[in-house]
């Protein structure tokens, strides 16, 4: 079945479906991240911290919209990125594509899981205030499951 039109990917690259590809991928980490607040996983309330970290002193609701705004703009960057790996590796085919993207997108978990609770160290002001919990190593400070839900 040629479900997009073509029946292998090789010289098909599109930065209009590696976007829409990030944005899924990020609607459905969302997904994940607020199942796990609303079971009592984890404590970090992504899109909140997230929107706090550009504007501190917002409203809660303009800080929700910040920070999906923001999530989904780095969603839509990291599906370029991740579409413009797997076309410079030469990748063919569907099935190809999604195993090495489970690979990558484990890989561009991990770096998030060291990298996240850095920057939100040094530069968040509500953290570095006081006014929101430290994250702690692999964002533990929300919670000991957080990196599985994150």
């Amino acid at each position: 079945m040629d479900l997009f039109g073509f029946s292998t990917l090789a010289g098909h690259f599109s930065p209009g479906w590696g976007a829409a590809a990030g944005i899924a991928g990020g609607l459905a980490f969302l997904a994940v991240v607020y199942m796990g607040l609303g079971s009592g996983m984890t404590r970090m309330n992504f899109l909140h911290i997230l929107g706090t970290m550009m504007v501190p002193r917002a409203s809660r609701k303009a800080a929700y919209a910040v920070g999906s705004m923001v999530h989904l703009m780095l969603s839509a960057g990291f599906g370029l990125v991740h579409a413009s790996i797997l076309q410079a590796i030469g990748i063919s085919s569907v099935a190809q594509a999604a195993g090495w993207d489970l690979l990558l997108g484990a890989v561009h978990g991990m770096v998030i899981l060291v990298a996240m609770p850095v920057l939100l160290v040094s530069m968040h002001p509500l953290v570095r205030e006081g006014l929101l919990e430290r994250p702690g190593v692999a964002l533990t400070g929300f919670g000991g499951l957080t990196p599985w839900v994150r």
